[in-house]
């Protein structure tokens, strides 16, 4: 684990790593900017909610020196059911020297530390990424982080009990995956964006990421590492399958009610029945896996392929949606409707084999179809098909030209109206000031996935600027002054819904404000804004993945 520490304290950018002359520097809340950095190129900007015509100036921490001065941008009134408040906005982008820097008006105060530098997110991405291992089920996990050690022993080794699916009190092993969330419980359909967004950063940033050490046990096998931890999942879904091709949709406990360490969790876990939704989101991850594993363990793709097939050849003779039967559950239900699941597993399948007929397939479902603003989410993952569509190489011969012009103008349009949404918005947010729901912070992060998507159709810089204004909301740009992302960041949630207690482990991003851009609260309780979950990480992850300095 010392080098996971290592790693992290190198360029964490948080009160406990700061130099000690920071802390005679008082941070005044209302001086809100992303307290983990700019790349020198990015554009940076802080929300400044205090009516002055005082310059800002960007004070190097160092010696205390001005290194820029600027003004203030006209006020600002936010919406109520936004912020509500009026505010200002300083620019300082024209600076790009590296160093560690703050923010400071006369009368008001100073802004939280923050860096300018290339390497500014590659801690940030180390830290949410090696989160998936300490999410990890069925093994013992350990990590060091601030002068805290994270861990617990193996867990959840009777997975699972097949009562609730014709079974009996029978046992089917099935140890293994990631934890959801703030829970121990693990859901194939949330597990399919999750992988979906995490091959997606794979596809689009391999050569970024493809060095980064997790420190896990599987590091130096000759396989990256991002794909070591893909597989600790891919190996689990692997057990939700049945000898047919569907796939069991979760395997829970009947209710939330433990909460304490996994590893002394006694509540039994059960199969859920299977579900199409679940059995379409289990054949394009197979396929995705296929695709990426080849190179490092042929036998390993195949197995993912075989697999992905079997599970689309059941969905064929049987075009019907089917929902799971859970009604002993109390547990997260991830039920969707599976007509852009199916979309998807023929995507992936025909990018994997380059068959006609998994592209038919996709084309005959995709006439109808458009991307989303927010993103791929559990429910909905057109997104990620149209997108695999997209992508393909130019040796893939066949596609529709109708088709791929029309989802391209589509998506050239969704990006720019994001744009224009971050750059109307006081904070830079991407999804603007009147979108308030459970998980929304799993969005501004998913939005990135479509900016950097239409990035690679057709480059606009302004692209990649709204993404990294996305992640300077997360981090600090925002009506709290606060990071949104447990131990990263100035003052980080500290109390995280999250059943493995406190000190807050360590790059899981929390849900956000649910109804309003003040509503957030940083309590365990509060799962509606302050829970942690599996596909905002994989979105966290994916974003900070196109920042990373290799």
């Amino acid at each position: 684990m010392r080098l996971f520490y290592l790693l992290c304290t190198v360029f964490v950018l948080s009160p406990r790593a700061a130099p000690a002359a920071v802390a005679t520097m008082q941070i005044d809340p209302r001086v809100r900017v992303n307290s983990i950095g700019f790349r020198p190129e990015s554009p940076k900007q802080a929300t400044v909610a205090e009516a002055t015509d005082d310059p800002f100036r960007i004070v190097r921490i160092a010696d205390g020196a001005e290194v820029f001065r600027g003004k203030l941008g006209p006020e600002q009134q936010t919406a109520a059911k936004d912020t509500d408040e009026r505010v200002r906005v300083a620019d300082f982008s024209a600076f790009k020297e590296p160093g560690r820097y703050q923010l400071e008006i006369a009368g008001v105060g100073r802004s939280a530390p923050f860096a300018i530098g290339a390497e500014v997110w590659n801690s940030s991405f180390l830290t949410a990424a090696r989160g998936l291992y300490l999410w990890r089920c069925g093994t013992a996990v350990r990590g060091t982080w601030q002068g805290h050690t994270f861990q617990h022993g193996p867990c959840h080794l009777e997975d699972g009990w097949l009562d609730h699916v014709g079974g009996g009190h029978t046992r089917r092993p099935s140890v293994g995956g990631w934890h959801d969330a703030g829970d121990y419980n693990k859901y194939v359909v949330n597990a399919g964006v999750s992988v979906g967004l995490l091959l997606k950063a794979w596809e689009q940033f391999r050569p970024r990421i493809e060095r980064v050490a997790l420190d896990l046990p599987e590091t130096g096998n000759g396989v990256p590492d991002l794909l070591n931890e893909l597989r600790w999942e891919l190996e689990w879904l692997f057990t939700m399958q049945l000898e047919d091709g569907r796939v069991y949709h979760k395997l829970s406990a009947t209710k939330f009610s433990y909460w304490g360490p996994p590893d002394k969790d006694r509540d039994e876990r059960y199969f859920a029945g299977w579900s199409s939704t679940a059995t379409a989101d289990f054949a394009a991850m197979m396929a995705m896996a296929a695709r990426h594993f080849r190179e490092f363990d042929r036998v390993f793709a195949e197995r993912c392929l075989a697999a992905a097939r079997l599970s689309w050849r059941y969905l064929s003779a049987h075009p019907e949606h089917v929902d799971p039967e859970q009604s002993v559950f109390e547990t997260g239900a991830y039920t969707a409707p599976d007509k852009t699941h199916r979309l998807w597993a023929a995507a992936e399948l025909w990018r994997t084999t380059g068959e006609r007929a998994f592209l038919q397939e996709f084309e005959r479902r995709a006439a109808g179809e458009e991307f989303t603003f927010l993103g791929p989410t559990w429910g909905d993952v057109r997104d990620l098909a149209l997108g695999t569509y997209l992508e393909a190489e130019s040796s893939k011969e066949g596609r529709d030209p109708a088709l791929v012009a029309r989802l391209r103008t589509q998506l050239l349009a969704q990006a720019g109206r994001i744009v224009a949404t971050a750059d109307a918005h006081a904070y830079g947010r991407p999804v603007g000031g009147d979108r308030w729901f459970w998980g929304v912070n799993g969005s501004v992060a998913g939005q990135a996935y479509l900016l950097h998507l239409a990035d690679g159709v057709q480059a606009d810089p302004r692209y990649r600027a709204t993404a990294a204004q996305a992640l300077s909301f997360l981090f600090g740009r925002n009506f709290h002054a606060r990071s949104y992302v447990t131990g990263l960041g100035h003052r980080p949630p500290a109390h995280p819904h999250d059943r493995r207690g406190e000190p807050a482990w360590p790059g899981y991003l929390v849900g956000g404000g649910e109804k309003s851009g003040r509503g957030w609260v940083d309590e365990s309780g509060d799962y509606r804004q302050n829970e942690i979950a599996l596909n905002w990480n994989a979105a966290l992850i994916y974003a900070l993945a196109a920042f990373v300095e290799p």
